[in-house]
């Protein structure tokens, strides 16, 4: 092995390293950003909770409560589907970012066994 060939595979071997802690600083800080949508999407179910409560006791009559009620159901069920949908998508983001310089190592690796 020559001192070209141990200076490419130290080289390499960095870039991996880097790649590494890239990812690893990549998934928490994603991590951080989950952890404050849960936290987001908990307070608002609270508020909404507190809300729908307030609004189903001013209820004057079985029909009238009926129908809060029927509105809260749908409301709450859209408002689930539209939270639910972005807390995937953050998801899949963190995913897709996180592995994004492994996957650039894993690249640079195939590439080196096409060149040999």
């Amino acid at each position: 092995m020559t001192v070209q060939n141990l200076e490419d595979v130290v080289a390499f071997g960095k870039a991996n390293v880097e790649a590494l802690v890239k990812s690893s600083s990549v998934t928490v800080k994603g991590f951080e950003d989950l952890a404050k949508a849960y936290s987001s999407l908990a307070n608002q179910s609270i508020e909404q909770t507190t809300n729908a409560v307030k609004a189903l006791t001013s209820a004057k009559s079985p029909t009238e409560f009926q129908t809060i009620y029927t509105g809260l159901a749908k409301t709450s069920l859209e408002n689930f589907v539209a939270e639910s949908r972005k807390i995937q998508e953050l998801a899949n983001s963190i995913v897709t970012s996180s592995f994004a310089p492994l996957n650039a190592r894993v690249q640079a690796l195939s590439g080196l066994f096409k060149a040999a």
